[in-house]
């Protein structure tokens, strides 16, 4: 799944689990429940070595862009139109923690030796992602994104 759609779930979690030391490891679970949903990103269909040439680490750098600027959109609402420091601090780490598992990974297409959590991540990874083509890959994740904007705003009370 894309990195947005994982930060948009990470800050769901955050505006409905008020602790952030349950937030957080929720927001991570959650992260391996999304590559579960069918989706497309830019590793879809690709060979190790294809994942670190030509357009996709590009592609990637302007996705995790995105997904930044989406989590401190979220970060700045909470601060500046809600008034409250705790949930913009659950938002942050949240939104990160939604996007953790992938930051690993992709740490690990330029390590030559991996173990310990980052090979367990991997592994787990890799068996609970579900590939789906264009465009239905993008809807799906269209639809969490939708959805978690939706629990973000009614939690809030927007």
């Amino acid at each position: 799944m894309l990195l947005t759609p994982h930060t948009l779930v990470g800050i769901a979690v955050a505006s409905v689990v008020k602790d952030p030391f349950v937030a957080f490891p929720i927001s991570v679970g959650m992260h391996y429940l999304g590559d579960m949903v069918p989706h497309w990103d830019f590793f879809s269909y690709t060979e190790e070595g294809e994942r670190v040439t030509g357009w996709r680490p590009l592609a990637v750098a302007g996705e995790l862009t995105l997904a930044v600027a989406t989590g401190t959109a979220f970060v700045l609402y909470a601060l500046w139109l809600l008034n409250n420091p705790p949930l913009a601090l659950r938002f942050l780490l949240c939104g990160i923690g939604g996007v953790l598992p992938d930051l690993m990974s992709g740490l690990t297409l330029y390590l030559k030796n991996i173990n310990g959590i980052l090979k367990i991540n991997n592994q787990i990874q890799a068996t609970l992602q579900f590939q789906s083509p264009l465009p239905w890959g993008i809807i799906t994740q269209i639809l969490v994104s939708f959805f978690s904007v939706l629990v973000i705003l009614s939690s809030t009370g927007r």
